[in-house]
């Protein structure tokens, strides 16, 4: 267990190591509580579906287990992984439903009852596809982002529906509650919320900085938003989004992920050079509160109901346990 402090960062080692058997390159807890045990890494040439049983949630686990449940493989290298809401191991028949982009800029739909698995490729992007997010309700649609500069919307296997802007789109999402939300975040630091049904722009706020890496969009709190752009953490309350509320220099030769707790709105983790370091900020409070050289080779994230954080490393992910 990481003891924190409001005021000062700690050096903190993981409570647990799930070995991989190569570099990890994306990591993902579903955010769906009916499925918040599974965690897809992204590998080179596979993607490992993995299961997690925590103490905290279990009365009759006595102690952390982790279970590879799937080994699928993958065309190219998986650049970013979402969990479809229709996944669930609790009632039959299973279903694991995710979807992932590739070095070859297409998206991938995997579904599997753990034996077969059926894959679809959807094809329409014209260069890397950085970031993608199912609607969380049905999972029926998928919003996807690209170094192609659009944002585009796919249903039952096509493009509906394409956002062109300005500098390439580096994250996206879904908010769990507001369906009628999506964020685009782009590299030259806008962060625009669009109406998800007639992708109307809502309103923009502007970092004032650039290049944006990565932006995400909090689960208890849909007015904050965090955004990793050039070395700093980016705040914004969406009900005063005129200025950030906040911003701090976080990783001095540039920072690379920003994830907001899923289980509270006062914490946010980050990572960047040099070294790639992790870091853990109380967003109420200008300290750090968790700090680790650790390489962080392949994403970050948080679950959805327990203290956790899964970071990708090198031929493992590293459990953190984030109290405050």
């Amino acid at each position: 267990m990481v003891q924190l402090n409001s005021t000062s960062s700690h050096r903190s080692d993981p409570v647990q190591r799930l070995p991989l058997p190569s570099r990890v390159f994306c990591t993902e807890f579903s955010p769906f509580p009916w499925s918040s045990s599974l965690l897809a890494v992204g590998l080179q040439s596979s993607v490992t579906i993995g299961q997690c049983w925590f103490t905290e949630e279990d009365s009759n686990t006595t102690e952390f287990k982790w279970e590879v449940v799937k080994e699928i493989h993958h065309d190219t290298r998986v650049q970013a992984i979402t969990w479809s809401p229709k996944t669930s191991l609790v009632v039959a028949p299973k279903v694991v439903e995710f979807a992932t982009s590739g070095t070859d800029h297409k998206v991938r739909l995997f579904s599997s009852d753990l034996l077969e698995v059926q894959v679809r490729v959807l094809k329409g992007h014209t260069d890397y596809i950085n970031s993608l997010v199912f609607e969380p309700e049905k999972g029926e649609q998928i919003l996807t982002g690209s170094d192609d500069h659009t944002a585009k919307l796919w249903e039952d296997g096509e493009c509906i529906n394409t956002i062109h802007l300005k500098s390439p789109v580096m994250s996206v999402q879904w908010h769990q509650e507001e369906l009628g939300k999506m964020l685009v975040g782009q590299k030259s630091g806008i962060i625009s919320l669009f109406n998800s049904l007639t992708f109307q722009p809502i309103l923009s706020v502007d970092c004032g900085l650039a290049p944006l890496i990565s932006t995400d969009w909090s689960s208890p709190n849909s007015l904050l938003i965090a955004a990793a752009v050039s070395t700093e953490l980016v705040m914004f309350d969406l009900s005063t989004p005129s200025l950030p509320t906040s911003r701090r220099p976080i990783h001095s030769e540039g920072a690379r992920y920003s994830k907001c707790s899923r289980h509270t709105d006062s914490l946010v983790a980050t990572s960047g050079r040099p070294g790639n370091c992790l870091k853990v900020w109380h967003t109420k409070s200008s300290g750090g509160l968790v700090s680790s050289e650790m390489v962080v080779v392949g994403g970050m994230s948080w679950h959805v109901r327990l203290p956790y954080l899964a970071v990708g490393g090198d031929r493992e992910v590293q459990l953190y346990r984030v109290q405050y």
